[in-house]
């Protein structure tokens, strides 16, 4: 085993303890590893990091029920970086075929000795050899009887989770639905529309191919590109030129559905980390006037970061909570990208399952209440439209806000379709009740979104 693989394994147990015991997001661990690595790590070897950790979160709770059944003592107790041997390198037996079982348990054994724990190696050693020999078969619960025992150990989700979607959704697409969330997200692209109008897109293809060999597939939503790989992203890439951005296709739809027209003075709520905010100016073919307010000052210089690499000038930037601006001028059109669960997104952010509880669906709720009335109040012009979106589908999230708003505000507001601004192919995905709504799972492989149009009258 080379060095550096061993390096970027390191990486990626050390990351492992940092999501799972101490709250940090995998891009954020990972990043601050790889700033102590003496030298770069290739990309080949970024993408092994990725694969384990982001897969070791994927399959967490059957990777621990599956230890837990074969350790025959509470893990719960051991140390953290135990767990993290013990997890990662189940994942690697049971998941990564390219990787000989014998390196996954020795690299895991060495990963215990080097962190001083080498009272803990013959135990590490062991129970790994003895799921690398498959020699045991744990009954599971059954699917009939207890459903929702079944389906959040065979998917690796969450009780609540399961619980939540199962009443909302059959048995058959909550199967269908888990095991999208286990599954890494397409490589979604958004072109830079300014860089290469939509009518030379197979240009744009056919020279990634040629400079970048990135083999990608045109998708319905004309903006997007699908890669079968990850691009390059490299400081001489076009990506790093800024000829396309990484977004998923629903998240674009939202784009679509601000519809910036000329002269018309926008507002994105919460501008980071940049994609939709580059979206609405691309849209706007810089006839629009577009102010950015982002409390987080990380976020902020994401989007910044972002807006920079695109080559987008001319944005009025404000650090401010949305709940605290209030300008001389009100807006057109306002964008409330809002703050959410993000249970759409569990596929692109798995600690997300580990680290959220079901109390904070409640929370966002009340927040995104407060929101959208002060943009009703303080921010919107009369015949002024607020786009409201959320990566998530549930109804407290969605169909609730609606609800509360024809309930309290229907002498002003006014709920607008988004079908007249969709590409007929994503009109599906249109509610009876006027709400855009991507569940998980969908045909499309898209993430899980929520949105709907209000128009002051």
């Amino acid at each position: 085993m080379t060095q550096v693989m061993m390096s970027a394994r390191e990486i990626a147990f050390d990351a492992y303890v940092r999501v799972m015991d101490q709250g940090q997001s995998p891009e954020d661990a990972t990043e601050a590893l790889y700033r102590q690595l003496p030298e770069p790590l290739k990309r080949v070897d970024r993408n092994f990091v990725k694969e384990l950790l982001f897969g070791s979160l994927r399959w967490h709770a059957k990777i621990l029920w599956i230890l837990q059944h074969t350790a025959k003592r509470d893990l719960a107790a051991s140390t953290p970086e135990i767990r993290a041997s013990l997890v990662l390198g189940t994942y690697q037996i049971f998941y990564m075929d390219k990787v000989p079982d014998r390196a996954a348990v020795n690299e895991s054994v060495e990963y215990i000795r080097k962190k001083g724990q080498a009272n803990a190696v013959s135990f590490v050693n062991g129970i790994l050899r003895q799921i690398a020999r498959r020699a045991e078969y744990f009954t599971k619960p059954d699917k009939k009887a207890k459903p929702i025992d079944y389906l959040a150990l065979q998917f690796s989700h969450p009780h609540w989770i399961v619980r939540r979607w199962f009443q909302l959704f059959s048995f058959e697409r909550m199967e269908k639905m888990l095991a999208a969330n286990n599954q890494p997200p397409p490589w979604s692209v958004r072109i830079n529309q300014l860089k290469t109008p939509l009518p030379q897109v197979n240009e744009l293809q056919a020279r990634l191919l040629k400079d970048e060999r990135g083999h990608t597939e045109r998708r319905p939503l004309r903006s997007s590109l699908q890669f079968k790989a990850a691009p390059n992203m490299d400081a001489e890439s076009l990506f790093a030129q800024g000829y396309y951005t990484i977004q998923d296709e629903a998240s674009q739809l939202i784009g679509l559905l601000v519809a910036p027209g000329a002269g018309q003075s926008i507002l994105e709520g919460a501008a980071g980390p940049g994609g939709k905010l580059g979206h609405v100016y691309e849209l706007g073919e810089g006839k629009i006037t577009l102010t950015a307010v982002e409390k987080n000052p990380v976020q902020m210089q994401k989007a910044k970061d972002t807006i920079q690499r695109l080559g987008h000038e001319g944005i009025h930037w404000v650090e401010s909570d949305l709940l605290d601006f209030k300008p001389e001028q009100k807006f057109d059109k306002v964008l409330l990208d809002a703050p959410c669960s993000g249970l759409g997104v569990l596929r692109r952010h798995p600690e997300g399952k580990w680290q959220k509880r079901e109390a904070l669906i409640r929370t966002m709720s009340e927040l995104q209440r407060k929101l959208i009335e002060h943009v009703i109040l303080n921010l919107l012009k009369p015949g002024g439209e607020l786009i409201y979106s959320v990566c998530s589908f549930e109804p407290e999230e969605t169909e609730s806000h609606v609800a509360w708003i024809r309930e309290n505000y229907s002498d002003r507001i006014e709920l607008l379709s988004p079908v007249p601004r969709l590409p007929d192919y994503y009109k599906r995905y249109v509610t009876r009740q006027n709400l855009l709504l991507v569940y998980a799972g969908n045909q499309d492989e898209m993430d899980g979104f929520g949105a709907f149009i209000l128009k002051a009258k």
